[in-house]
């Protein structure tokens, strides 16, 4: 029997959200995400290559079904006055486990997808989440995706949940021009990911050009706004600097206690505080920073 390889992204959400349509736009690199409803059951290969590295991906498409329990649960979250968190380690039936159980040999990063105009259906989460503590994927982000902006008191709500379960927050509603929520962002946390599949790149003879894996690797030639938007990315990976990284790894979670999850909380907002003082591209350098010294962690 051949050794089972964990590279499967398994990409969720309700039928509503447009989930093969951000998968289309993570593999060939581009800003924009077609509104053009399609299947959103199903499988995607990605063949991904690097200057230094190549490996075979699969996109595993499916649609979340959750029971009346977990949306009384988020129910109850989202009309509560106190800061209370929506529990990860929920009981889930037999089919549930079973099914996530099978997952967990093949699957290494999880993308949650909703729509925040509707805040019910990120109870979807809820089932992923429990899987994400017992079986832990190195790649969990959950995703906002939809026509309009997430509600701020909301947001806040779920950035919060996110930073204390182990999740990306990538809020793709986000208005501002210069935010860190980018599928630039969704496919350099992908492509960054150590896969079991990866082979070293051996044939460098007419290898990609430098930077962190791009459309240029996948031969995709991107024009006016798509094609800046990956230079600003190519110019905020050529500037992350390890040492800050590590110092501000140090400096969150050094002398936090593993089950206080507030202090963390409380120093990220102070952050994003900091972040909105910058200037835009110190900003999005800072973010990246920020962003690898959480995951680094989990």
């Amino acid at each position: 029997m051949e050794p089972t390889v964990k590279n499967k992204i398994l990409v969720l959400g309700r039928s509503e959200v447009q989930k093969t349509a951000l998968v289309h736009s993570i593999i060939k690199g581009t800003t924009h995400i077609s509104e053009a409803k399609e299947e959103d059951i199903g499988k995607i290969e990605w063949q991904l290559e690097t200057r230094y590295f190549k490996t075979q991906l699969e996109f595993w498409i499916d649609n979340t079904e959750v029971s009346d329990t977990y949306k009384q649960q988020m129910e109850q979250w989202l009309n509560s006055t106190e800061d209370t968190n929506l529990v990860a380690s929920i009981a889930l039936d037999e089919e549930m486990s079973e099914l996530q159980k099978q997952l967990s040999d093949v699957v290494d990063a999880i993308v949650f997808v909703f729509d925040p105009s509707q805040p019910q259906t990120f109870a979807d989460i809820v089932p992923w989440a429990r899987y994400a503590h017992t079986y832990e994927p190195n790649v969990l982000l959950c995703v906002a995706l939809g026509d309009k902006a997430a509600d701020e008191a909301n947001a806040d709500r779920w950035f919060d949940w996110c930073v204390s379960n182990g999740w990306e927050w990538v809020d793709l509603t986000d208005p501002d021009p210069q935010t860190e929520y980018t599928v630039a962002r969704i496919r350099e946390a992908l492509c960054t990911n150590e896969w079991d599949s990866m082979e070293a790149t051996t044939d460098r003879s007419n290898p990609p050009s430098e930077g962190p894996p791009g459309p240029q690797n996948d031969n995709v030639e991107l024009q006016g706004p798509e094609r800046e938007e990956w230079e600003r990315f190519d110019e905020v990976a050529g500037n992350i600097d390890s040492r800050r990284v590590d110092n501000l790894h140090r400096m969150m979670f050094d002398e936090m206690s593993s089950d206080n999850m507030s202090v963390l909380i409380s120093q990220l907002h102070e952050q994003r505080k900091q972040l909105a003082q910058m200037d835009p591209e110190q900003a999005r350098i800072k973010a990246a920073e920020l962003a690898m010294a959480v995951t680094k962690h989990f």
